[in-house]
């Protein structure tokens, strides 16, 4: 295994070459990228770095009830496949936000059903595989499929494709309350790519307002004040046993730091600290 990072917020604004570099310096073996270009990833491996993932576009388009976007959708997703292939980078990160989150799941997913397996059948043709985060989206409707594992199973039975994985991220799991240890003995065999995220609760804000969130200010950062996305080793996920579950799985990818904590974000120094932080702590089982 590895230890890498997605690019984090104003890290954005740095040159490419500079921040790569700084990985190399500080620890880090890979970077996930958003656009596949034959510079981008020239660029990162000059610096000594694998590509964890590239991203890939189309999805909510995929996901629409119009014929039109779905076309639009897919020629996006295509193209973006092709360039990571030629570029021998495979394995492209994404999350199923449906276009029209009141249709509600169920009916999103019978558009998913539809649009998602021929894409997935022609990234396996290419040597890639996607790998889907499972980010709920955003409330109150929490719209995204491919967030729990009974999403994961009517996934994986509609598409038994080797060109759709996981992204097994256990810190969405965590705040929404589903067993992210059980999930991984689960799901394993379809782990292609891990984010380094964790999550932490925060009990006198569950009692003063409860799930619902504080009514006189707003809330912290990445959370809902009772909950809040945390660098690896900061929340409750008990990264021994998740790395010593991808070890007896066979996972030999990337553990991808992931940063979204309030503590460690909005400028470069505070970002570059929780970077280094989080590598630190993932270096203690990440072999």
């Amino acid at each position: 295994m590895k230890i890498g990072l997605r690019i984090p917020g104003t890290a954005r604004q740095l040159p490419f070459a500079d921040f790569c570099q700084w990985c190399a310096d500080n620890g880090y073996e890979a970077v996930d990228i958003g656009e596949t270009t034959p510079e981008i990833v020239q660029t990162a491996r000059d610096a000594g770095l694998a590509i964890g993932t590239a991203d890939l576009p189309g999805t909510s388009d995929l996901l629409s009830a119009k014929k039109s976007k779905q076309k639009s959708g897919a020629s996006a997703a295509k193209a973006a496949i092709e360039a990571a292939a030629d570029n021998d980078v495979h394995i492209m990160f994404c999350v199923f936000v449906p276009a029209d989150a009141s249709l509600g799941r169920a009916k999103n997913f019978e558009i998913w059903k539809d649009t998602i397996p021929p894409i997935a059948e022609f990234a396996a043709s290419k040597g890639v595989t996607i790998a889907v985060e499972g980010w709920p989206g955003s409330g109150p409707a929490y719209p995204a499929l491919g967030c729990t594992p009974e999403m994961w199973r009517a996934m994986f039975e509609a598409c038994p494709s080797p060109g759709l994985g996981l992204n097994y991220d256990p810190s969405h799991l965590v705040r929404i309350g589903i067993d992210y240890l059980r999930a991984l003995n689960e799901f394993a065999p379809y782990v292609k790519h891990v984010h380094g995220k964790d999550t932490d609760f925060d009990e006198e804000a569950l009692y003063l307002h409860g799930n619902l969130g504080p009514s006189f200010n707003d809330a912290r950062g990445f959370g809902e004040d009772w909950w809040r996305y945390t660098i690896p080793g900061d929340g409750i996920v008990d990264w021994l046993k998740v790395v010593q579950r991808l070890e007896d799985e066979g996972f030999d990818g990337i553990v991808s730091v992931e940063l979204e904590d309030y503590r460690y974000w909005r400028t470069w120094e505070a970002e570059s600290e929780g970077l280094r932080r989080s590598r630190e702590y993932l270096a203690q089982y990440v072999r």
